[in-house]
């Protein structure tokens, strides 16, 4: 009997020691596994959440924190260290700094390079500037499609197409948007101002006085040759169609 209860407990043991082995060799991977970096990090949120990130730190608890920009506010989000999974996500409710001055929540602006890469497909680039104006900002890039040139206008923050502009080969004689604009309302031209604002495509303005000594001034697109507007000077109200 005694030699039995020696086995059963040698037995014990056995099984005991090899159930501690399997566990210990089950969480192993888990235990030896190595953190993510922080660009690691990084890359996997923007993978899963386009948008910018701000501010990216590491816990004591094998976490990281993520403050990140996206399309509908700023967001803190907790990502495991080594699994990469997210923990949580949550709106940002701290006023920065730099919202406190300037009411707005910062963002990161492009990088030309990024705009570049973000109208590859629109065809090949010729020219790319990035405009400031007193209360907007935008890039401005030229592409080439299919023997057409393309004006693009673009967000310097989310790379959206804002505008997009046929350019035409040369831009139309003062002559010919007199022609244009007197055929238009049936009335002969009697001043004209051309414009080339930053925004949009260049335009002239035709004063043009009808028998009836009313007066319009019609706006001919510099390229298209399109009649974009007309204002009656008497009543000042826009008619985009004008009579025939």
């Amino acid at each position: 009997m005694k030699n039995g209860k020696v086995l059963i407990t040698a037995g014990s043991t056995l099984v005991f020691g090899l159930l501690l082995f399997v566990g210990f060799q089950w969480r192993a991977p888990s235990l030896s596994a190595e953190s993510l970096t922080k660009e690691e990090v990084n890359q996997t949120a923007k993978d899963k959440y386009p948008g910018t990130i701000i501010k990216t730190t590491k816990s004591e608890g094998e976490e990281y924190q993520i403050e990140m920009q996206l399309e509908t506010g700023v967001y803190q989000i907790r990502m495991d260290a080594k699994s990469g999974e997210v923990r949580s996500i949550k709106k940002e409710t701290i006023v920065h700094a730099a919202e406190e001055t300037t009411g707005k929540i910062p963002q990161k602006q492009l990088t030309q390079k990024e705009i570049m890469s973000r109208i590859s497909s629109e065809g090949d680039l010729e020219q790319i500037d990035f405009v400031q104006e007193k209360d907007n900002s935008y890039y401005k890039a030229v592409v080439n499609k299919n023997d057409e040139k393309i004006t693009l206008i673009l967000d310097p923050y989310t790379g959206a197409i804002i505008d997009s502009t046929m350019v035409a080969d040369s831009i139309i004689t003062e002559k010919e948007a007199i022609a244009i604009a007197e055929k238009h309302v049936k009335g002969t031209g009697d001043d004209t101002e051309f414009y080339q604002p930053s925004d949009q495509t260049p335009y002239y303005l035709v004063e043009v006085e009808l028998e009836d000594d009313r007066d319009a001034v019609v706006q001919v697109d510099g390229y298209t040759k399109e009649v974009k507007t007309i204002t009656w000077e008497d009543d000042e109200v826009d008619d985009n169609d004008g009579p025939e």
